[in-house]
């Protein structure tokens, strides 16, 4: 069975590379940036939103993508996080980062 046009033009295309969903999200953390060749840099990021694999923050900073960080979120129940920035774009007066987790690997 073959989709008709009309079926073809109204279903949502999705031009991300995201395996999972992403979610609003609340909150707020301390980064600490590993930038290649320079001091870290600690700095205080607000959380936008979440995802599987990840979280999208703002920062005042503008990180380069491939900096590594790890993350101290201002909640005592949530776990420390360590991974690399994937994305840095300009928002007004921040940057919005999008934040890669590193994955456990399994023994």
């Amino acid at each position: 069975m073959q989709a008709t046009a009309c079926e073809l033009n109204s279903a949502p295309l999705r031009f991300e590379r995201r395996r999972s969903e992403r979610r609003a999200a609340a909150g707020s953390a301390v980064a600490v940036f590993q930038r290649p060749n320079r001091s870290p840099l600690l700095s205080s990021v607000r959380v936008a939103d979440a995802a599987h694999g990840g979280l999208g923050v703002y920062a005042d900073s503008e990180i380069k993508p491939g900096t590594s960080f790890q993350l101290y979120p201002d909640d005592p129940s949530q776990p420390r996080r360590s991974g690399r920035v994937v994305a840095c774009v300009r928002a007004g007066k921040s940057y919005r980062l999008g934040l890669q987790f590193q994955q456990a690997i399994a023994a």
